[in-house]
């Protein structure tokens, strides 16, 4: 029963981590923001509003148990990280085909314009880039949950040595 609670637990915990993402994706492509101080300071709440989150899940799991080594607190902290990290990918990917579709033609035809203007765009370039970018949903999906996944495994780490909770006492031999 408590691995089945532990499952379920940080699928709820990850599609709540995954939320702060989305919702910074989301902001990001409807704002637009222009400034590089105002990216940045969005990213940074973002960025530690995840962290703190996912502290707060993984302390809120070591609470359950009287003892808790860093290895089962990390096993948490990366089931939630993985869940969220399969959200934060599909997301990407509907970002990309279907919510802002035009966002990413733009991007791409801005590219292909500096390209020109820079004079390295010729057929073959031309052609690669568009067989690349006909399947950049797929090549989001997978780059994003790649990245999302190493990150969260990262921050799980981190964070396991901050709920951790193990008896200093348990191996010494009583005299």
């Amino acid at each position: 029963m408590e691995q089945n609670n532990k499952w379920s637990s940080a699928a709820m915990d990850g599609l709540y981590l995954s939320l702060v993402t989305i919702i910074y994706s989301l902001l990001v492509s409807v704002m637009q923001p222009e400034g590089f101080l105002i990216k940045t300071l969005l990213w940074v709440v973002k960025f530690g509003g995840c962290l703190y989150l996912l502290w707060l899940f993984m302390k809120r799991w070591s609470d359950k148990f009287e003892t808790i080594t860093f290895s089962q607190s990390y096993n948490y902290g990366f089931l939630v990280c993985l869940f969220s990290s399969i959200m934060c990918a599909c997301y990407s990917y509907a970002q990309v085909e279907w919510i802002f579709p035009e966002q990413t033609a733009a991007a791409i035809d801005m590219a292909k314009e500096t390209m020109a203007q820079q004079g390295t765009l010729d057929s073959n370039t031309e052609g690669i880039m568009d067989s690349f970018f006909g399947n950049f949903g797929r090549i989001s999906l997978f780059v994003s949950l790649f990245y999302y996944i190493i990150f969260g495994g990262i921050a799980a780490a981190i964070t396991a040595n901050f709920t951790k909770k193990t008896n200093p006492f348990a191996d010494q031999d009583a005299e």
